[in-house]
């Protein structure tokens, strides 16, 4: 029987059109890392709490006007703690998660979903449409999926990754959000030593 796999939601904002020098740089995809803008430091990526997540998959979630979609899946991360935020690896060796358009669905907003046992999580939440009710559930959950769920969310991915084409992945990281931001972060590895070291510094 194969092992059971811990995975965990991580639900990715949309970017905010209205500050010009939003760029969306984290996760930052190329190096398997996330957490280091301090977004989610209060649930998923607690200082005190993210050491739970040592050997647990990532599911990566990223809404927009289709509905919410599995951008990407981590190997098993490792959690690093800093004083005032966290942050999590993965080996990534290059891997790029999918174009946002072609990444399989969560939930749209019809309610069609690749993964149907996630659905019976969030369908009775009293929110007005699908995307509500998902947002309201994932937003803050730090809990993993329940084991069949997460089997069935591993199997899709899978068999995402077995029929994907090359153009089905990403370029650059805009490529995983449903629309390009106001800035594109065009130096990753400038931006992710920059803010490596404000969270080394505390």
């Amino acid at each position: 029987m194969p092992k059971k796999q811990t995975v965990l939601v991580a639900l990715l904002r949309q970017p905010h059109m209205e500050r010009p020098t939003e760029m969306r740089s984290d996760p930052f995809w190329e190096f398997g890392s996330f957490g280091l803008t301090g977004c989610h430091k209060t649930n998923l990526m607690h200082p005190k709490k993210v050491q739970e997540l040592k050997g647990a998959r990532i599911a990566f979630v990223q809404g927009g006007d289709a509905g919410f979609k599995l951008v990407y899946l981590t190997p098993p991360v490792t959690p690093i703690p800093y004083s005032d935020r966290s942050e999590i690896r993965w080996e990534a060796d290059g891997k790029m998660p999918f174009r946002y358009e072609k990444a399989p669905f969560i939930i749209s907003t019809a309610g069609v979903s690749d993964v149907p046992e996630i659905v019976q999580i969030f369908e009775n939440v009293r929110r007005n449409g699908w995307m509500g009710r998902f947002a309201s559930k994932f937003r803050t959950r730090r809990e993993p999926l329940p084991d069949a769920c997460a089997a069935q969310l591993i199997k899709v991915w899978n068999a995402r990754i077995r029929a994907a084409q090359a153009g089905d992945f990403a370029r650059i990281y805009t490529d995983a959000l449903p629309y390009n931001p106001p800035k594109t972060d065009f130096d990753r590895q400038g931006t992710y030593d920059r803010m490596l070291a404000a969270a080394l510094e505390g």
